[in-house]
Formats: C-alpha cells, sequence, structure tokens
C-alpha cells in the first residue's frame, strides 16, 4: 500500500485513539490529588525562637502575642511571595491607589517604626514586637524574620506592609479577638506565582482567581469583619503589663453596634468609596446606595502621612518609595490621598450652640459636638495618640480675647491640659500617664472623655466670666480640632522636635445678642 494511502486509512482511527487518550489523561488531572500549596515548616526556620511557649492545648504558636494565623504551614518562602509591584502589570489603578495608602507604608513610616523600637526597648524581647507586626507587617511575620536573629532573606514583598497578598488570600477572621486575629493562605499566592503568567494566564485565569478570588477570601472581604481583626485592640498580660482585658481600639465594636451596623453600611462602602467625602455626605442625607467602585487607596485620618505640603520629608517620614513606584508617580498618587483625606475628615463633625444665657458673672454657653459621618466613634482607634478637643474664644467688637479654652494646642504646639478633650490615657503600674505609645509598659487605658457615638454627640457647657463694659457686640467662634499623634510621640521615639499638625474638622462663628450682659 502506497503511504498516501496507508495515511488515509489509518487517519480516522488514530485521531479518535489521540481524542480517547486526552479525554482519560483530562480525566485522570482532574480526578489527582492537588498539590498542596507550597510552605515552610517552622523547623525550617533557623533560630526562630517561641518564648511564650504552646498554647492551652500544647500547640505552637509563632506568632504570639499577635493572633494571625497562617493556612497550613506557618511560613513562606520569602522569594516565593509576590509584591503588590508584581501585580501592578495587570492592575495598575489598583496599585496606583493603594500605594498612596496607610496600608502601604503600615510597616515602613518612620514614626511606627521608632516606636516599635521604642517599646522593645522596655522588655528586650524583639519577639513580643510580633504582637504589632501581625497587624503592620504580615508578610515578615509569615517570612519568619520577626524573631531575635533574623537568618530569613529580605524581599520586596516583605517591605510593603499591609499589600494585595495580605487581604486577597485572608480565610477567616476573628474581630472580637482582634489584635490581628486573620487567617491568611499565603501558599495560595506562591502557588500562583509558579503558575501561568502572561498570555497563558490570560487564556484561563481560573488558577490565579483560585489563589486571589477564592470564595472564602471574596466573601470575608465583603464585610466589616476582615477590617475588625486588626481594628480591634486589646492588651492583656501577653502584650503589656495590665492584668485583666484592657479594650484600646474599639473600631468594630462600635460599627456593629451603630446605625451603619444595622443597616449593612460595612467599612469598605466608606474607607474604599471612589469619593469617600461624597459617599458619607450622601449616607448622612439617608441614600444607602452602595459605592459604584471601590477604591484601594482605604482613606482614613491619618492626614499627615499624605500631606504633600511637607515636600521630600514626607517620602522620608513614609520610608521611602515602595518597589514598583518612582519620585513622579509617589507624588501624583499622594496628592489625591491628601485631598480626599481632607475632605473625608471634614465630613465626620459638626458643632451647634445649643444654650446662651446670661448669669450674674456673665455668660453660660452649651455647645453640641456632633459625630454626623463617622460609623464609629469619634474619635476611634488607638486614642492615646489620636484625639479631638474643643476651642472655644468669646471675643469683643474690637477682637480682644475675653474668654479661652482649649486655645494653647493650636497656638503653642503643645498639649492644652485645660481643654476640653476626647482623648484616652495610657497609664503605668504606678499610675502614670505615658505619652509616646509604650504599649508593653502600659498598665490600665482610661478615657477622659467618653467618645461620641456614631449619630450621636456631646454637650460640653462653658462658664464666661464677663467684665463690666465690654465693647458689644460679642463674638463666638468654636472649632473642633483633631491631631493625629501626640507631640511627645515624636519627640520621644523618633528624637526629632517636628510639629505635627492639627485638623480642623468643624467650625462655629456666632454674634451675640447686643441685649446680653
Amino acid at each position: 500500500m502506497r503511504l498516501k494511502s496507508q495515511l488515509r486509512f489509518h487517519a480516522r482511527p488514530l485521531a479518535l485513539a489521540a481524542a480517547v487518550a486526552a479525554a482519560l489523561a483530562g480525566l485522570l488531572l482532574a480526578l489527582a490529588p492537588k498539590p498542596l500549596p507550597g510552605g515552610v515548616a517552622l523547623a525550617a526556620v533557623p533560630f526562630y525562637r517561641l518564648p511564650f511557649g504552646p498554647d492551652d492545648q500544647g500547640r505552637d504558636r509563632p506568632f504570639w502575642p499577635s493572633r494571625l494565623q497562617a493556612a497550613g504551614l506557618p511560613f513562606v518562602d520569602p522569594a516565593r511571595l509576590p509584591s503588590s509591584a508584581d501585580c501592578a502589570a495587570c492592575h495598575p489603578r489598583e496599585f496606583e491607589e493603594w500605594a498612596g495608602s496607610l496600608h502601604a507604608v503600615a510597616d515602613r513610616d518612620l514614626v511606627y517604626e521608632a516606636t516599635v523600637e521604642a517599646n522593645e526597648d522596655i522588655v528586650r524581647n524583639p519577639e513580643q514586637t510580633r504582637f504589632c507586626e501581625g497587624c503592620h507587617a504580615p508578610s515578615e511575620m509569615l517570612a519568619g524574620r520577626v524573631t531575635r536573629f533574623v537568618a530569613v532573606p529580605p524581599a520586596d514583598a516583605l517591605t510593603e506592609g499591609v499589600a494585595c497578598i495580605g487581604c486577597h488570600t485572608a480565610t477567616h477572621a476573628d474581630p472580637e479577638a482582634g489584635n490581628g486575629a486573620l487567617t491568611l493562605a499565603y501558599g495560595r499566592a506562591v502557588a500562583d506565582r509558579d503558575g501561568p503568567a502572561g498570555a497563558a494566564l490570560l487564556a484561563d485565569p481560573r488558577a490565579h482567581l483560585a489563589a486571589y478570588g477564592a470564595p472564602d477570601t471574596t466573601a470575608l472581604m465583603k464585610g466589616a469583619e476582615v477590617c475588625g481583626a486588626c481594628h480591634t485592640e486589646i492588651y492583656d498580660a501577653s502584650n503589656s503589663r495590665a492584668r485583666g482585658p484592657q479594650v484600646v481600639q474599639s473600631t468594630f465594636a462600635e460599627w456593629r453596634e451603630s446605625w451603619y451596623g444595622r443597616n449593612g453600611i460595612t467599612c469598605q462602602h466608606c474607607h474604599m468609596a471612589a469619593d469617600p467625602a461624597a459617599q458619607v455626605l450622601a449616607l448622612r442625607r439617608g441614600d444607602l446606595t452602595p459605592p459604584a467602585r471601590l477604591s484601594h487607596r482605604f482613606i482614613g485620618a491619618n492626614h499627615v502621612m499624605a500631606d504633600t505640603r511637607l515636600g521630600a520629608a514626607l517620602t522620608v517620614l513614609r520610608g521611602g518609595l515602595l518597589p514598583g513606584t518612582d519620585a513622579a508617580a509617589t507624588g501624583a498618587t499622594l496628592a489625591v490621598q491628601g485631598r480626599q483625606t481632607a475632605d473625608f475628615l471634614r465630613t465626620a463633625a459638626g458643632l451647634e450652640l445649643r444654650a446662651l444665657r446670661p448669669t450674674a458673672d456673665g455668660l453660660h454657653l452649651e455647645i453640641a459636638v456632633r459625630n454626623l459621618g463617622a460609623g464609629h466613634n469619634l474619635p476611634t482607634g488607638v486614642n492615646d495618640q489620636k484625639h479631638i478637643w474643643l476651642e472655644v474664644v468669646v471675643a469683643d467688637a474690637g477682637g480682644a480675647v475675653l474668654f479661652r479654652s482649649g486655645g494653647a494646642a493650636e497656638r503653642l504646639g503643645v498639649e492644652d491640659a485645660e481643654a476640653v478633650a476626647w482623648i484616652e490615657h495610657f497609664l503605668d503600674g504606678a499610675g502614670e500617664r505615658i505619652t509616646n505609645h509604650l504599649t508593653f509598659a502600659t498598665a490600665a487605658v482610661v478615657w477622659m472623655r467618653d467618645p461620641i457615638p456614631p449619630r450621636g454627640e456631646d454637650v460640653v457647657a462653658y462658664e464666661v466670666p464677663l467684665a463690666a463694659g465690654a465693647a458689644r457686640p460679642l463674638r463666638l467662634t468654636a472649632r473642633l480640632y483633631y491631631r493625629i499623634a501626640l507631640p511627645d510621640l515624636v519627640f520621644a521615639n523618633l528624637r526629632r522636635d517636628l510639629p505635627v499638625a492639627p485638623f480642623t474638622l468643624a467650625e462655629l462663628a456666632a454674634e451675640l445678642p447686643e441685649t446680653l450682659p
């Protein structure tokens, strides 16, 4: 038989056999057990110390006193861990937004780094800083670098604070326990990095979706619980000198018990809206429509770390340029970050004059400080540093100040002990106040004035003495100021006498009636 005839004779059965073989191979591949995501065992990380011992069930606690957990083997190889810069090729807008956020520099900013070192100096135990790094540097934690003798090499992914993989591999969160109570499946990210890329990934993105868009992760990222795992902070004997639990940050619980929580308005609806200020103003009008697009800027309250007026000093404070960025791109995204942060802060609060009446010695004033737009207390967070205070001034017709309360902080750059302020004090074992956020030395946490709940208010009364013959009309001005940190924190920990500028949240101005005495 000639060659062409042989080919024609055998073509059909050969094709059928090839199809059957391919189908069988596909079936066997589908039925074969999937390889477990790559990881590194605890014993494989040289010199990794466990000074806190096992838990009550005898299990190792590699990240204690942080409640961070790893799905599978506890550690990852940092050389195989993708950085957020790797994500930028396909997700440039998300990367640009994230690069200006506080999440991106959560483990880089100089104030945070100096404060961690100051806390470490108290206990002389680097492993106790895992309490801080579990939220601020999950990649470093899961690479095994937070230990006394670091034997794990550095990598870009370990320099990025809360990076893409920090949320997009989360599988479980416990916002009531807090203190970083997240379970992260970093092994998914490692496995995906070893998988298809470029055109091959575009042709079949299923593996990539399985790594970063798994059903458990997708469901978790839609709710406030994933945020609450770190935005709930409790001090106890494992991380401080408190004898019993001291709730230091309760942002998740504040939200859950509020009008916002009851109406399903999550952290993401405000802090990840493309225009956060507009979203909050809509909510204040009663419009519960969720944002059309979520942004990765995570707009919050730290206006200093996005204040481009600081120039090159801002880049230094933020710990330098992130992998995958340059000065121009960083400047551009920080300009947007700063503007949105300022606009967002101005939606939070309002002031109203509620009472005004003459007294034997002058005037009685009542000013309502209203939480108009925050879905949690005002202020919230770790409020030994983040705090608000009220400045009230009464002046005569010529501008001479007749009464002032709370002005020293704005005019002199120091804390005003006489101001009406919403702040919590950290106290050491002797009952003395700690002003530079020494967590490991804190024995008790006390609010000086209760924070203002969502959609609530606090009415502040003032007795204003007036001398006879004051030139009329009298003029009242009030300002509600917010400061991200006490000057003592920067001076004591960073060894820099840098002013921490306050931010004006709300203002009130009124000309008082001529009929007043």
